[in-house]
């Protein structure tokens, strides 16, 4: 499984780094006076991130928005922690983004159970629907773990760019609702490639990344952005399955 999982992330590697090397010398020649326009393109580059994936077979969507994520769980668990390092990566190379943060607001704990219950009423009724029967899926509590460091490992870098970034930014401009309901179209459309040229889905991608958009901003506008990424990693856990081709 390791072995095997090596070379796909060298794969994905190297498919990856031309696109991120351009996104990156883009992002250090635009002077920090220019916010608005650094965060765009660190939204660019991670959709380049999430949207190459697709052809290279680590995960797939299909209709009625199921999610299959590749069956191999250290594949998942080594792109969740690198998603973590680039969150830290950030921290260090763009302080001026970061002072935007809000990890939390009000009480912690409330905050935390809200963005649980958030992402329950988005994943479960979706889970029931398409029948998700954990016991019947071959391999799926070996591959779980890896899972769940993907989905709030990578979900987190997610919100730290759309409600750490993107709505902190706004919030300085327009007014809490308005920065939120920005930064949940905003999320929508950054899935419009995805949804409607690399897998030719259309709406139910879009509806569903509207829906999840605009619930993790109105958690991220009352608790701040953690309560949001577990809002966002639940979701996405709860409807995932092995990806097997």
């Amino acid at each position: 499984m390791i072995t095997e999982g090596m070379w796909v992330l060298v794969d994905y590697a190297s498919h990856l780094t031309p696109g991120l090397l351009l996104f990156g010398l883009w992002f250090a020649l635009t002077p920090k006076t220019l916010p608005a326009m650094r965060i765009l393109i660190l939204l660019a580059a991670f959709v380049l991130m999430r949207d190459v994936m697709t052809p290279l077979g680590m995960w797939a969507l299909g209709s009625e928005v199921q999610i299959a994520f590749s069956a191999n769980a250290f594949v998942l668990a080594m792109l969740g922690w690198l998603s973590v390092l680039l969150i830290m990566l950030l921290a260090r190379t763009a302080p001026d983004l970061w002072r935007l943060i809000r990890w939390t607001l009000g009480r912690p704990g409330i905050g935390l159970a809200c963005g649980l219950l958030v992402g329950c009423l988005i994943g479960v009724p979706l889970r029931i629907y398409q029948g998700i029967d954990a016991s019947a899926i071959h391999g799926y509590w070996v591959w779980l773990p890896g899972m769940v460091v993907l989905a709030f490992g990578a979900n987190a870098l997610e919100e730290v760019l759309f409600r750490g970034f993107l709505q902190g930014y706004l919030e300085q401009h327009v007014t809490l609702l308005r920065a939120a309901l920005i930064s949940g179209v905003a999320f929508a459309a950054c899935h419009a490639f995805l949804a409607l040229s690399v897998t030719q889905l259309g709406w139910p991608v879009l509806l569903f990344t509207l829906i999840e958009g605009l619930a993790c901003a109105l958690v991220r506008m009352r608790y701040g952005v953690l309560p949001a990424a577990v809002a966002h990693g639940t979701a996405i856990l709860l409807i995932a399955v092995p990806y097997i081709p």
